[in-house]
């Protein structure tokens, strides 16, 4: 989240794709940085796991994001139409295979040799599209923290939870006392999980 962002604006967001379209230059320009930070990991992500190297990877996500760009004026996002993420995968797995198209036929590279119904390319979109999601509420919870002045639960939670600093020794590093520690797990861990739903909710 931004600095100056609320969480209302934050939290909506199918509005990113209505931003998109907007004539005012400022809150397009914004809804495209958004929308990079939110989509370009998980298909560099997925491009890098099927063989792609760093800067091929890189590439990937320029295609599909100046899909994206080129197609804003016209594009609807309609959620009743099916899930974001499935067809941002069809993107991805088209630039892949426009990629490879455009190679020579002497290439042994198999980067972008994809089939868009393969099983387990749809397994792999999905433990990926997941992490990103569980990194970005992670991301959006710790504002949230933060702006309560509350920092030191998340941090609390993070030690204890994430890194797997046990229960004493984060409330030692923290200074508070173990049950502070217990009690920040469940409170973020019950946050993390709604930030998640809406997410899923508002992306797919």
């Amino acid at each position: 989240m931004t600095s100056g962002e609320s969480w209302a604006e934050t939290a909506t967001r199918a509005s990113i794709f209505l931003k998109l379209k907007q004539s005012d230059s400022a809150p397009r320009e914004l809804a495209w940085k958004q929308f990079y930070e939110h989509y370009a990991p998980v298909i560099s992500s997925y491009a890098y796991r099927k063989g792609a190297t760093k800067q091929q990877a890189d590439e990937v996500v320029q295609d599909v994001i100046c899909g994206f760009f080129e197609a804003s004026p016209r594009f609807v996002y309609d959620p009743s139409r099916g899930r974001f993420r499935g067809y941002l995968m069809t993107c991805v797995a088209r630039a892949l295979s426009r990629k490879n198209a455009a190679r020579s036929r002497g290439s042994t590279v198999s980067v972008d040799q994809v089939e868009i119904s393969d099983d387990r390319d749809e397994e792999l979109w999905e433990k990926l599209w997941q992490q990103q999601m569980l990194r970005r509420a992670m991301a959006i919870v710790r504002e949230q923290y933060l702006h309560k002045g509350k920092l030191h639960t998340f941090l609390a939670f993070e030690q204890n939870v994430v890194l797997g600093v046990s229960a004493p020794d984060t409330a030692k590093q923290l200074g508070v006392n173990v049950a502070s520690v217990h009690a920040a797990k469940t409170r973020v861990t019950e946050k993390l999980r709604e930030v998640r739903a809406m997410l899923h909710d508002e992306e797919g």
